[in-house]
């Protein structure tokens, strides 16, 4: 008969994800919601040089991302336009 060692191979997987969802099981409260006082970040203080930086790197990137999209708009009411002459 044909067939019996995919469904072999489909019975191990089965058992080997079974295996490692066990493993992953919650055990109290504490691991869903964490323990108090234990996770505390400690976040670098930025200067306002920082954020004029950052600032004006992100306005750099707005504008080079304004000026895709309006060539990509450009180029594409051309296509249409040329498509539209060579079809009629």
């Amino acid at each position: 008969m044909g067939g019996e060692g995919s469904m072999m191979h489909a019975i191990k997987s089965l058992k080997e994800n079974r295996s490692l969802l066990k493993k992953r099981k919650l055990q109290s409260k504490d691991d869903v919601y964490g323990k108090k006082n234990v996770t505390k970040l400690y976040l670098k203080k930025s200067t306002p040089r920082d954020i004029a930086r950052i600032k004006k790197m992100m306005f750099i990137e707005r504008e080079k991302e304004k000026r895709r999209v309006f060539y990509a708009a450009i180029a594409t009411i051309l296509i249409v336009f040329v498509l539209y002459l060579l079809l009629t």
